[in-house]
């Protein structure tokens, strides 16, 4: 089984347990994953650097996250058939099934 580790603190394995934020990358949006300790921190950075870049700070809905996390689920499953990652894409999918009240 292959370990990924959070971009931001390199510490945790984000396997199966991700948190979609995103970064500014030459005034580019673009998205990326980070452990449960790093996300509110990255989500900040990510805030700040909208701010500082004349960027319009915009909320990450929670569906086009959820959506990003089933994609780097699959991934992972592509790469290695791992139950905690199945698990993990279940539990995402089951919340994406939930319709808008």
């Amino acid at each position: 089984m292959r370990i990924f580790r959070c971009p931001r603190c390199r510490a945790e394995d984000i396997s199966a347990d991700a948190h979609p934020t995103r970064v500014l990358d030459n005034g580019v949006e673009r998205p990326v994953f980070v452990c449960r300790n790093c996300y509110r921190a990255a989500e900040l950075e990510f805030r700040i650097a909208s701010q500082t870049g004349d960027v319009g700070y915009v909320p990450l809905a929670i569906r086009d996250g959820l959506r990003q996390l089933r994609d780097f689920y699959r991934a992972r499953l592509a790469e290695d058939d791992d139950e905690r990652v199945r698990a993990a894409l279940a539990e995402v999918e089951r919340r994406l099934a939930i319709d808008v009240v």
